[in-house]
């Protein structure tokens, strides 16, 4: 079954409309955040929805990920096309991620890519000792700082760390870096 169709069907068991289901969001997430109506009807005619949509989603229905995910593609395995992922992280203007992993797996992998001189925030995992990050550089030079040292990598080498220690990621070539990232378990 194509998640599409999931979400009507799991909308119709529990007695909503696309209406209420708008309703529903723009009281979770405010008018400017929430889904629009006529999303909500494109997504549920097939057209492809970012993984925020079908968080969003869930949360304006009242009902677990793994409830739309039930019997769909995406339950036990998904190929993701370059120009179908199912979601972005914009850290700033030289420097996103897209999403290239399936959301029912336990870890999140992302394509990074900085443009030079372009540079991540900060960031660290929430518990020492339980999440990891590996990267894999694909083309370009990437600068890892971890807490006090910095480490120069180029195309196929790889890195990995605990992720509770405070890390950045630095262009400072001259084309753009792309990069693949695991974190293990994923976390937003």
């Amino acid at each position: 079954m194509k998640m599409h169709e999931r979400i009507k069907i799991v909308r119709e068991e529990l007695g909503l409309t696309i209406q209420d289901v708008y309703a529903r969001g723009e009281n979770i997430f405010g008018k400017k955040k929430t889904l629009s109506y006529r999303t909500l009807q494109r997504i549920e005619k097939g057209h492809i929805a970012k993984f925020a949509s079908i968080l969003r989603i869930c949360c304006a229905m009242g009902v677990p990920l793994e409830r739309l995910l039930k019997d769909t593609e995406l339950e036990h395995r998904l190929v993701i096309r370059k120009n179908e992922r199912l979601d972005e992280y914009t850290y700033n203007d030289k420097a996103q991620a897209s999403v290239i992993s399936s959301p029912v797996r336990s870890f999140l992998a992302l394509e990074m890519t900085i443009k030079p001189g372009g540079k991540t925030p900060t960031e660290h995992s929430p518990a020492q000792g339980v999440h990891e990050k590996w990267i894999y550089i694909v083309e370009g030079t990437l600068t890892c700082r971890l807490g006090g040292e910095s480490f120069i990598l180029g195309p196929r080498d790889s890195f990995s760390f605990e992720s509770a220690i405070p890390h950045t990621f630095e262009n400072a070539g001259t084309r753009a870096c792309i990069c693949v990232m695991v974190q293990n378990p994923k976390h937003f």
